[in-house]
């Protein structure tokens, strides 16, 4: 039988064969039979087509399916009920089938069909994953694109800006990723009422979570070094700590610390799908897994130090109630080092006890080394420095060391004072000389000079005034004292007992404009005085580990913990140790065996990331440790906190004075 075509056919028949040729490509939109069919002879498209193409997708045959709709969006005799439904089942049977850019292109005929389409949660569901299987450069032009059309519906929005996020920290775009995640979390806040914007935000947290899914470890452990205790419980900080926790679980050396950090969220409270955390923390509980830790810390309870001992342990105590409170069990054991049986004690303590704090005392810790028990705990001292090449691979530190108390001063001074000369005026004996040498190395790897450094002999009291007087080079005009001192701060690495006889010295030979810089003997020394003269010691500072006058969320919790206790004391920086630590300590989740310094080491960055009621402790890959501190300048009833502004004001006006009586004493008429 002979076909006749007319000549509109002809043209409509060439045109689909050039689009299914065009979409050889990878972007097909419409599939065209092999065999056309004319308008004589083509049968009208049965109704049971579209009901064969959703049976075809949900037995999961995406091809027949596909297939099946594609040949009827190509049609001419269907309603337009018929090709919007072939529209729809085209564009979910392509992504199923894994032709992402059809199903895209299928999804824009659908829209054209019914313009409100892409409010709904089928269109939506299958654009977004449409997205997720293109390329990734293609995905965020596209979905930035929708992300910024206030038009289209705020589910289809906060889609694509999760998407834009994700291509974001995939690029490396850590911070710009998770500015567009908080940006999403505050529009969501405000889309249809209480009801619809916790609906909206319970999806943002599941579509969040399954992207986190799909990412690599290194870019969650990127986004996971992000979070701190202070964002811990918001979006989308909360979905990056829930993954990391499940990658945790994963591990079984790992799944005490994720019920630790599942329990942390818990008490947060912050999710609006309240499922959402129970995927990850309600196997842990099945287990029969809870978070418990054994810690151990070996302290001085009797003798010269045992008031400090005592202190550490009341801190530790405060924590230990305040985790067990949370649903984390601490057993705290307190050793005795003054005791000679403490090392046989910490010996037989059992596996579960892997972290030791302290001991407070060098030779304490020298013995710990000799019996061999630094290899099998895992030991953070409280000391201010070890042994050469100890730190990191022995043991580790979890005190101040004198490198962040210099570093601390340099900073301040240069910083904020734009101090570039210094001076240094020590005490003879082993701990001044090596301050001195520290100091003058910090400053001088800062860019600043050193431009005089003198001792002093420490029991030699009569000497101080000749040795100050050549320390600042005096000289006498017309009667008058005048220091020729060219260096604008002096660091005086002494107790603050000695500092209050030395510094009088200073100012008797005219030095009354240099910033003095103390270490935290200072504080030692001002703690609980109640009358102090401080007439020379308006220009001075020293670093300190315990801000009590600073309100934190850490500090208030232990004072709180302590009241309740009984105890109206005011915690202070031995107090604020023990608690900090004890905590920290409950955060390692170290396993019972097989551990490695490595592994302390690589452990530490995520312990590190809590509140802290002292100066924050911060530790290096190779496991070496630095602390924040305060600064602080003696007052007469102690210290309080340096204000810099206020101090750098004072400085210029005490100058100035300075100026004025050099002045005055070169005009003046000699007696």
């Amino acid at each position: 039988m002979q076909h006749v075509f007319s000549r509109a056919t002809v043209l409509a028949l060439l045109a689909l064969m050039v689009l299914s040729a065009a979409g050889c490509g990878g972007k097909r939109s419409i599939i065209i039979p092999q065999e056309p069919v004319t308008p004589q002879v083509q049968q009208p498209v049965r109704r049971s087509a579209l009901d064969e193409g959703s049976e075809a997708l949900k037995r999961g045959d995406a091809a027949t399916a596909e297939r099946i709709f594609g040949m009827m969006t190509a049609r001419t005799d269907i309603t337009p009920e018929e090709r919007l439904g072939a529209w729809r089942g085209y564009s979910m049977a392509a992504e199923a089938n894994a032709h992402p850019n059809l199903a895209l292109d299928g999804l824009e005929g659908w829209r054209r069909l019914d313009p409100a389409a892409d409010a709904g949660q089928d269109w939506q569901d299958t654009w977004y994953r449409a997205m997720s299987r293109i390329s990734r450069t293609e995905s965020r032009q596209r979905a930035t694109a929708v992300f910024g059309d206030a038009a289209r519906p705020w589910g289809l929005r906060a889609q694509a800006g999760l998407i834009v996020a994700t291509r974001q920290w995939e690029g490396g775009d850590i911070s710009g990723s998770l500015q567009t995640l908080s940006n999403l979390w505050s529009q969501a806040g405000a889309q249809a009422g209480a009801a619809g914007s916790q609906s909206f935000r319970a999806a943002l947290e599941n579509r969040l979570f399954d992207e986190l899914k799909r990412s690599d470890n290194a870019t969650v452990e990127q986004l996971a070094a992000t979070v701190t205790p202070e964002n811990e419980g918001r979006y989308p900080y909360n979905i990056i700590e829930l993954e990391s926790a499940r990658r945790m679980a994963a591990a079984n050396a790992g799944s005490l610390r994720a019920l630790e950090t599942l329990t942390r969220l818990q008490r947060s409270g912050n999710f609006n799908d309240p499922n959402l955390l129970g995927t990850v923390l309600t196997p842990l509980e099945q287990s029969g897994m809870r978070a418990s830790r054994t810690v151990a810390l070996a302290l001085p309870m009797t003798g010269a130090f045992g008031n400090i001992g005592w202190k550490i342990s009341r801190g530790a105590g405060a924590a230990q109630w305040e985790l067990s409170r949370t649903g984390v069990e601490v057993e705290v054991v307190v050793l005795n080092t003054e005791s000679p049986d403490w090392l046989d004690k910490l010996a037989a303590l059992p596996p579960q006890c892997v972290v030791v704090g302290g001991p407070l005392r060098t030779n304490s810790f020298g013995a710990a080394k000799e019996r061999g028990l630094t290899g099998q705990r895992a030991f953070f001292t409280f000391l201010p420095q070890l042994d050469g090449g100890e730190e990191g691979r022995v043991a580790w530190r979890f005190f101040t060391s004198p490198d962040d108390q210099v570093n601390a001063l340099l900073g301040f001074t240069q910083d904020a004072l734009g101090v570039t000369s210094y001076g240094v005026l020590h005490p003879d004996d082993a701990f001044g000389g090596k301050m001195a040498s520290l100091f003058a190395e910090r400053a001088r790897a800062r860019g600043a000079s050193v431009a005089s450094t003198m001792s002093y002999p420490t029991g030699k009291h009569q000497e101080w005034n000749r040795i100050a007087g050549s320390f600042v080079k005096v000289r006498t005009i017309n009667s008058y004292p005048v220091p020729g001192a060219t260096f604008e701060a002096t660091f005086l690495p002494d107790s603050w007992k000695n500092t209050e006889m030395l510094v009088p010295n200073l100012f008797f030979h005219g030095e009354d404009r240099q910033v003095l810089l103390g270490t935290a003997l200072w504080e030692q020394g001002l703690a609980g005085q109640k009358s102090v003269d401080v007439r020379n010691f308006g220009l001075a500072v020293f670093p300190g580990a315990w801000n009590g006058a600073q309100a934190t969320p850490a500090g208030d919790a232990l004072a709180r913990t302590l009241r309740e206790a009984g105890n109206p004391d005011a915690p202070d920086f031995w107090v604020g140790l023990g608690y900090d630590f004890v905590r920290f300590a409950s955060n390692m989740g170290l396993p019972e065996k097989g551990w490695t310094p490595a592994e302390v080491n690589r452990r530490l960055a995520d312990a590190q990331r809590m509140q802290w009621a002292m100066g924050a402790l911060h530790w290096s890959a190779d496991g070496h440790a630095s602390q924040d501190l305060f600064l602080f300048a003696p007052t007469s009833d102690g210290f309080k906190p340096v204000e810099p502004t206020e101090f750098r004001q004072k400085l210029e006006r005490t100058r100035e004075r300075h100026e004025a009586r050099a002045k005055a004493a070169a005009t003046a008429t000699p007696q």
